[in-house]
């Protein structure tokens, strides 16, 4: 396991972009923290290659594997990633810098996404094709409780952000905001 608090202390030093993703990002929306493993980052394009450069430096023992829409930085101990530097390939995540909110995490400045990016994000993650079951069901878990716990929600936001990552998002997850809101079942 990475530090979050040391990720971020490498990615400012270096001036790199990024929007902090995944559930380090979204505890503050669901209102119930939970645990992960990994660190995940959208890194602004133009900022990869020195991101990858400055974590590498600072994590020698991380092994590096490059993907078309995110390099991983990987424990050789557990082969599992610990770090996850997302490329903003695919049109939702080309919007997560102008729908973000800066803060401070640790002492540390970052951004993460406002509330409507972040339900959009878990809304991509539990419907992509390439994420494995139990993934998706958590993705479920972490969207419901975003709209749980935020009534303020900017439905109609969300749904032009849903519109992004395929045709009918947006349809599809206004239906899932209100089943969560009427107690039912999400169903995807």
């Amino acid at each position: 396991m990475v530090p979050l608090h040391k990720v971020l202390v490498v990615l400012n030093d270096a001036e790199v972009e990024f929007v902090l993703a995944g559930a380090h990002a979204i505890g503050g929306w669901t209102r119930k923290p939970r645990a992960t493993v990994d660190v995940d980052v959208v890194i602004a394009s133009k900022c990869h290659r020195k991101a990858v450069r400055t974590l590498r430096e600072a994590f020698p023992d991380l092994r590096v594997r490059d993907l078309e829409v995110v390099t991983r930085m990987i424990d050789p101990a557990t082969n599992e990633a610990v770090i996850d530097l997302m490329k903003p390939k695919d049109k939702l995540l080309r919007t997560v810098f102008e729908n973000s909110l800066r803060l401070k995490i640790e002492g540390q400045p970052a951004r993460i996404p406002d509330l409507e990016m972040a339900a959009a994000l878990k809304f991509a993650a539990m419907v992509g094709i390439y994420r494995e079951h139990p993934d998706k069901m958590q993705d479920a878990a972490d969207f419901s409780r975003i709209v749980a716990a935020n009534p303020g929600l900017k439905v109609e936001r969300l749904a032009r952000l849903a519109g992004l990552v395929y045709a009918g998002g947006g349809k599809e997850v206004r239906q899932l905001v209100e089943a969560v809101r009427q107690g039912k079942p999400l169903v995807f």
